[in-house]
């Protein structure tokens, strides 16, 4: 439950590419592995360069499908989603965004461990939204501001009529799988590779998925 003096003074909007410079080490907080392992770099420079794609339309990292939360003005969390068209569309852009910010050396190893991730995770059918994170400042956590952006996330889907919302989660995650639990997700797919293991150390990923409308 959210505090009521956090009640009284919460914003939503949506991002703008200015805000890279604070909101993308925040979305980089969510799976800092994961991102490191998609874009084939150490910690710091995966998050440089997440931090130059936010501010790139289209794809699946940017500030186009993101949304800020502040209070008093003063952003301190963001979510990010879309529904299954709109995913499909904006993966097949990042690519190239990659290869505009990423040395050309790189791209082969990229594009490997993009394929890696791709054949652990599932494909969510054309009546889904896609979760791909939410984050709140440390200062701002532990008082319902996660629970806040989830349902925001959920009253999106269901404005476009989505059946379903679906997001991946690493084994290791056990305090980001259970606040998913406490809101009604469940785990229907567990699947890893060696590769995957080897260079994440994260174990593998779980889907979660919620369903909006209760499958026939």
């Amino acid at each position: 439950m959210l505090l009521q003096p956090l009640t009284n003074n919460l914003t939503l909007r949506r991002a703008i590419a200015a805000d890279s410079n604070w909101a993308a080490p925040l979305l980089f907080s969510i799976c800092p592995a994961l991102f490191s392992y998609i874009f084939a770099a150490s910690s710091e420079q995966a998050q440089d360069v997440l931090q130059q794609a936010f501010a790139y339309p289209s794809h699946s990292f940017s500030y186009e499908h993101t949304c800020v939360v502040e209070i008093q003005g003063q952003p301190v969390g963001l979510m990010i989603g879309y529904p299954a068209e709109i995913k499909r569309h904006a993966d097949g852009k990042v690519h190239g965004v990659m290869a505009r910010i990423t040395p050309l050396r790189k791209l082969p190893k990229i594009l490997v461990n993009v394929a890696d991730f791709n054949r652990i995770k599932q494909d969510i059918s054309l009546e889904d939204y896609y979760l791909l994170g939410i984050s709140v400042l440390p200062e701002f956590r532990n008082q319902g501001l996660g629970t806040y952006l989830l349902a925001q996330i959920e009253s999106q889907a269901q404005a476009v009529n989505c059946q379903a919302i679906c997001l991946d989660i690493t084994y290791i995650n056990a305090r980001g799988r259970k606040f998913f639990e406490r809101n009604g997700y469940r785990v229907t797919l567990s699947k890893t590779s060696d590769r995957f293991e080897q260079f994440t150390r994260s174990g593998g990923i779980h889907r979660m998925v919620k369903h909006l409308v209760e499958p026939m």
